[in-house]
């Protein structure tokens, strides 16, 4: 099994613009939000959890929920 190796120069609020980018428009970009939280590690998740909720005043886990449910 290998191991990640997250970015170590990466920009939370770029990747929670990149996530918003991936939910508009009709249907959802599942590729692109599995390359940007797949390639993180926990804390950039968290900061990028935390980047989304400051620019969109969104909850990213009830996005994601939503946007990947199937509803």
């Amino acid at each position: 099994m290998a191991t990640l190796l997250a970015p170590e120069d990466f920009s939370s609020d770029e990747d929670a613009m990149a996530l918003n980018k991936a939910f508009e428009g009709w249907g959802t970009d599942e590729k692109a939000i599995i390359w940007i939280l797949g390639h993180r590690n926990a804390d950039q998740r968290k900061q990028i959890r935390l980047a989304y909720q400051e620019i969109y005043l969104e909850d990213l886990n009830k996005k994601l929920k939503s946007e990947l449910s199937g509803d």
